[in-house]
């Protein structure tokens, strides 16, 4: 390997992190100039969750770095290059026994791909490049620290909790929604800041904002074997199409992972009361069926069959970043949970992280992209990402209200009957499918390299390059 311009430090090693890692090695190739640390706070590589969902912005970078062809072995992947919609999503009103149809079919253009998030994560590990990329496991990121005023080019010093350190160029925090490089990131802002009366109102903001914040949602989450779950109906809708089971307050996704090998569960419980509120006990632990069934009595059979194959429920606190004002600070950087942890509502927070490494690794293998250059490279990536990853962060938001029946738009839906088959209820029903596809099509009529050629086009106008 030649002389680096300089080297990278990845504080995080899940999807975008180890996305961001093979990006930057990929579109540097040429050259091989950047050397990259890979630090992981586990023995080895492991993802937390079950599923993933894989819409057509984030699919078409893994088809732009080359790592379809693995990928594709792990899913049946229906985004193709032809555009006719396919069935993504079923949305179906589910709190009353009596089995009803789908009130609204999600259709998308090249529709989704969903794989077992693990499998998804080993399968982008096995394309790290040797010769650019080097692995650190059991190296928990705690702090970090910057150079002082009088030598900006030196290195940055990484402190990690087994007392070592090591030094980068470029410190990328992908070190998750409790991310270690956020909270010093965010607080030697908020020490700039406090220079004047103004800044100390920045900075006030800024320190209020390190810690996530409970959304009011909880989920069980469970993944069944298809074997099982056929056993109690052979024609269960949620081994061929995801499914969305909708209620008062509460919700269940269902889709097949695996090749439909396995059925990923996620079940929602929330208190719109308690939004924004510190969530009282562990974020994650195991629960009992006899718990999760008695959150869901009286709902439909489909639900109740899901239930039933979930023998050992996990218990996870649904926990959000409010949407940061900035997500780079001098030659640090943020991606993924780090920057934008979200809600799940839309299914797009690995795609965000992916997102996120593609512009970020486009930046950093830019010619223009110095040492001397990386700050203001690095403000490149926070304006083209950090507002659309906010927005797609309240969008999420807003969905899951809508899952709920607690969107204050759609008040008039009568919620007390079993059937709920009126007609003005279904028209209601209806504008809810269509609010909910309104909020959430960027993701299949917008393109991710249309975002690229905007940040491009801002560096080498910031930098003051060719076009």
């Amino acid at each position: 390997m030649s002389t680096p311009k300089f080297t990278i430090a990845i504080c995080g090693a899940g999807i975008g992190g180890v996305t961001a890692a093979i990006a930057i090695a990929r579109l540097s190739s040429e050259k091989k100039d950047i050397r990259i640390d890979l630090y992981e706070a586990a023995r080895e590589f492991t993802e937390i969750g079950a599923g993933v969902g894989m819409f057509s912005r984030p699919w078409n970078i893994m088809e732009a770095l080359g790592l379809e062809q693995e990928l594709s072995k792990l899913s049946e992947v229906p985004i193709l290059k032809e555009a006719h919609p396919r069935l993504a999503f079923q949305l179906r009103k589910s709190d009353q026994a009596t089995h009803r149809n789908s009130f609204y079919d999600v259709m998308i253009p090249r529709g989704i791909a969903t794989f077992h998030r693990a499998d998804f994560l080993m399968s982008l590990a096995g394309q790290l490049d040797p010769v650019t990329t080097s692995k650190h496991f059991s190296k928990r990121l705690v702090s970090y620290t910057l150079p002082p005023i009088s030598s900006p080019s030196s290195p940055i010093t990484l402190n990690f909790k087994d007392g070592t350190t090591a030094t980068c160029d470029v410190l990328v925090g992908a070190d998750g929604i409790h991310s270690a490089t956020r909270h010093t990131l965010l607080e030697l802002a908020a020490n700039e800041a406090d220079d004047s009366d103004e800044g100390r109102k920045s900075a006030e903001i800024l320190r209020g904002m390190v810690d996530p914040i409970w959304s009011g949602s909880v989920a069980y989450r469970g993944v069944i074997p298809r074997e099982k779950l056929e056993k109690l109906n052979p024609q269960h809708t949620a081994m061929q199409t995801a499914q969305n089971y909708m209620g008062k307050n509460k919700h269940v996704i269902a889709f097949p992972i695996s090749r439909g090998r396995l059925v990923n569960v996620v079940a929602f419980c929330s208190w719109p009361e308690k939004e924004w509120t510190i969530f009282e006990g562990k974020t994650v632990e195991e629960r009992g069926k006899a718990e999760l069934l008695e959150q869901y009595v009286g709902w439909e059979e489909e639900v109740q069959q899901l239930l039933q194959c979930m023998d050992s429920p996990s218990l996870w606190a649904i926990n959000a970043l409010k949407g940061l004002p900035v997500s780079s600070h001098s030659r640090v950087v943020l991606v993924g949970d780090a920057a934008h942890a979200m809600t799940p509502h839309q299914g797009s927070g690995a795609g965000q992280a992916i997102e996120d490494a593609y512009i970020l690794a486009s930046i950093l293998a830019h010619p223009l992209t110095t040492l001397a250059s990386l700050p203001a490279a690095l403000k490149v990536y926070e304006a083209i990402r950090l507002p659309h990853a906010n927005d797609v962060q309240r969008r999420s938001r807003e969905n899951g209200k809508l899952y709920e029946f607690a969107d204050p738009r759609f008040a008039d839906l009568d919620l007390g009957g079993e059937t709920n088959s009126s007609e003005s209820d279904m028209q209601t029903l209806w504008k809810i499918g269509d609010a909910a596809v309104e909020n959430w099509k960027w993701a299949w009529t917008t393109d991710i390299e249309d975002d690229r050629k905007k940040a491009i086009a801002l560096l080498e106008e910031r930098l003051g390059g060719e076009k």
